[in-house]
C-alpha cells in the first residue's frame, strides 16, 4: 500500500491512502488545502497529494489543522484521508463521565 503519513504541531498525524488517491477525479483534497487562508501544504504530483513543505516544515506547523482536507475527501473524494489528533481533554470527560452514576448526568 502507497501511504503519505506525516506528523503535526498537535502531535497527531494525517494519513493518505494514495492509492485511493490515483482512482479520485475530484483531488478535492488538493484543491482545498490551496485555498487562500488553508496551508496549502498539499500539490500533485504524478496523480497523487505531495508535500510542499519539508516533514519538519510541516511539524513545526505548516499544516494548520484545519481538517479541511478529510472533510472535502470524504465528501466529494475517495476517503482516502485519516486525521488523528490527540484529545487527552476528551478522554479525561469521558473517563470521568463513565465513572458518573447516571442520575447525576446533566446536572
Amino acid at each position: 500500500m502507497r501511504v503519505l503519513e506525516f506528523e503535526i504541531r498537535s502531535g497527531g498525524t494525517v494519513r493518505i491512502d494514495l492509492e485511493k488517491c490515483e482512482s479520485c477525479e475530484s483531488k478535492a483534497c488538493v484543491k482545498i488545502c490551496n485555498t487562500p487562508g488553508m496551508g496549502e501544504i498539499l500539490e500533485l504530483k504524478d496523480g497523487v497529494p505531495s508535500l510542499k513543505p519539508t516533514l519538519d516544515e510541516v511539524k513545526r506547523g505548516a499544516c494548520t489543522e484545519d481538517l479541511a482536507c478529510e472533510l472535502e475527501c470524504e465528501l466529494h473524494g475517495n476517503k482516502a484521508i485519516v486525521i488523528t489528533l490527540p484529545l487527552p481533554e476528551l478522554d479525561e470527560y469521558l473517563r470521568d463521565l463513565s465513572e458518573t452514576p447516571t442520575y447525576l448526568r446533566g446536572r
